[in-house]
């Protein structure tokens, strides 16, 4: 009797074992037996536009996915052997969150109404072979999330019939700081595309609830970046953004979207040479400067002082707006804590002049020529432009008059010799 209870116990331990990898509910036939036409390469499915779909199923590739210990019809509910066509598998069964949050997106939206050139959850994130986003191999690991997004976001038929934004500002994204840190120094904490538009609700950003939003973008910056958002909260432009002032400078204004390069490199919108232009995109608009009694003129009198001659001539270290401004904790020259407050100029002028005094502060900064503006900077420029045009003027006609007079004097000598020797 004991001799056959310790069979029938291993028997019905192996049984439990086999049948408590079934989730419950679950029926239909086995991986081995799905296996069996799914594991043969040659097996297709003609579809009604002619194109032939493989119906081969890497196993190797599945037990290594984050699926691979279940059975085939914990997706396939309705699989039976055999069977011609399969019911579309569920994500949102098990993912009820990511589900609801891609219906709300641009994705999930258009995928709702029937368009199929929009991702659905499997071309993101696999099929048979889907791996957690840790997983190095998995299309959602962050090295490999820039490569999964722009296998849509590249092609030119899709970027027309959407409107979507055209490639340069693609490829932009692969050359930035960003992609550069991520895709050749294998970076993973870099920004990446996720980290912007979010993963499963992808919205455009004239959308409120978008997470690209211009209200929403100091935020999204802060979070790799929480030091400089504390002082552009603070500044000027920050407190404006939150009162609700849609002109004010968000991060993106600045530095960029897709094309964010470091503040070394030529091509930044925020290198040293490429400041004023960046800040008058703003501080030259009539629209912004009348709304907001800001003062006028701010980039052409730069560009017309000392430093922005210097500029414009490749001296990249003289003082631009940040200089004097600061970056990102701006505030106006009424507040005492500004770097332009006439308290404060001695110092800020000092980091460039280390004997500026108080006299730094007197005088504007901002000078324009002009009668109404400044008197006696016209004075004496229009002074100087005519003196100086007078003095070349008189220059050139003195050489004019002393070559003339050589050339007669040449004449003259060549015509007595001549007649001399008659």
């Amino acid at each position: 009797m004991k001799r056959m209870t310790r069979p029938f116990l291993a028997a019905a331990l192996a049984a439990a074992a086999l049948f408590s990898t079934v989730p419950a509910g679950a029926a239909g036939p086995g991986i081995g037996e799905c296996m069996d036409c799914h594991g043969d390469k040659t097996i297709e499915k003609t579809l009604p536009n002619g194109q032939a779909l493989s119906l081969h199923v890497d196993l190797r590739a599945y037990r290594s996915s984050v699926h691979g210990k279940d059975s085939c019809v914990t997706c396939h509910s309705d699989a039976k052997a055999p069977h011609e066509k399969l019911a579309k598998v569920v994500c949102g069964r098990c993912h009820g969150d990511a589900a609801k949050s891609y219906s709300m997106s641009s994705h999930g939206i258009l995928r709702a109404k029937g368009v199929t050139d929009v991702p659905a959850c499997y071309d993101c994130h696999g099929k048979h072979d889907i791996r957690r986003p840790k997983d190095p191999e998995a299309r959602t690991f962050r090295l490999n999330i820039a490569a999964t997004c722009l296998r849509c976001h590249k092609d030119q038929a899709l970027e027309q019939k959407y409107n979507l934004p055209d490639q340069k500002a693609m490829v932009a994204y692969e050359r930035s700081v960003h992609g550069m840190a991520s895709k050749k120094a294998g970076l993973t904490g870099s920004a990446v595309c996720v980290d912007c538009h979010g993963n499963h609700e992808i919205l455009p950003g004239d959308q409120p609830r978008s997470a690209t939003n211009r209200q929403k973008i100091p935020t999204m910056c802060g979070k790799c970046h929480p030091g400089i958002l504390e002082k552009y909260e603070k500044s000027v432009h920050g407190k404006g953004m939150r009162a609700g002032i849609a002109e004010s400078p968000v991060c993106t204004d600045c530095h960029g979207e897709h094309t964010i390069a470091r503040v070394s490199d030529p091509s930044s919108s925020v290198s040293s040479r490429n400041i004023p232009k960046t800040c008058s995109g703003c501080h030259e608009k009539e629209s912004i400067s009348t709304r907001y009694a800001l003062p006028k003129n701010r980039f052409s009198s730069y560009m017309d002082s000392f430093h922005g001659i210097a500029l414009e001539y490749g001296m990249t270290k003289v003082a631009n707006c940040a200089s004097c401004h600061g970056v990102h904790d701006i505030l106006p020259a009424s507040d005492p804590a500004s770097t332009v407050n006439k308290a404060n100029l001695p110092k800020t002028c000092g980091k460039c002049h280390p004997n500026a005094g108080p006299n730094f502060a007197k005088g504007d900064v901002h000078v324009e020529v002009s009668p109404g503006k400044a008197m006696g900077v016209f004075a004496v420029r229009l002074f100087y432009t005519i003196f100086i045009s007078a003095l070349v003027i008189l220059f050139v006609l003195h050489v004019g008059l002393e070559l003339y007079g050589r050339w007669n004097r040449r004449k003259e000598n060549g015509t007595g010799g001549k007649e001399g020797r008659s």
